[in-house]
């Protein structure tokens, strides 16, 4: 479960996801809308029909893909929250980018959202980070580092949450290969995702080129 997370660190990522579950604990909802011709190719019946954490990745995908778009609202989409950020952390192969994920949550207008149920999000985030984060640092000796630092801040950008929040922690020293990672990806191949955040990126950049100079 840990993939290269440390104890304490694998701690606080099921303790974060597990206050999400709590925060978002409710009836499924009755029905899933959305557009005729896209709601019967999304196998949205069996997201209400099947216990919320055996859903699997596959079956959520198209969900996530589509949602706020041709497919669900608020109401469902709160439902399914806790599950799909499981899947993104502990199943990524079978999930959508973090990008995706994280900037429904500005779709959704989280952030009028009850207080417990945004720190509940805020705290999953920043243990989704730190667990990306002692990954890629679990690779950086063998030269395997592959940049999924960057989808977390980027996806978390797109949910609305300044990159500025992790600078403290990205200029630890034990973090300066991702910071070099990252510093050398941005500027010719960044996610495209990026585009949607402007400022955000401009900000990571901007630190970026402060650092290793």
């Amino acid at each position: 479960m840990n993939n290269g997370m440390s104890d304490k660190s694998a701690g606080r990522m099921a303790a974060a996801l597990e206050a999400v579950y709590r925060a978002f604990d409710g009836r499924p909802p009755s029905v899933i809308h959305g557009c005729p011709c896209c709601i019967t190719t999304r196998g949205t019946d069996v997201l209400l029909t099947t216990p919320l954490r055996q859903i699997t990745g596959q079956a959520l995908w198209r969900y996530v893909s589509g949602a706020f778009l041709t497919v669900g609202d608020v109401q469902d989409f709160r439902y399914l929250l806790p599950r799909v950020l499981d899947v993104s952390v502990f199943d990524p192969s079978n999930a959508n980018y973090p990008e995706v994920v994280l900037g429904k949550l500005s779709l959704a207008n989280w952030r009028t959202w009850e207080v417990d149920e945004q720190d509940a999000i805020e705290e999953f985030i920043d243990a989704w980070f730190e667990h990306v984060l002692e990954a890629e640092l679990a690779l950086a000796g063998d030269d395997e580092i592959n940049g999924d630092i960057e989808h977390i801040l980027c996806g978390a950008a797109c949910a609305g949450m300044a990159p500025d929040r992790w600078f403290g922690r990205l200029d630890e020293p034990n973090v300066v290969p991702i910071v070099s990672n990252l510093k050398e990806h941005l500027p010719s191949k960044p996610s495209g995702f990026w585009e949607e955040v402007p400022e955000a990126f401009h900000q990571l950049r901007s630190f970026l080129d402060h650092r290793l100079t």
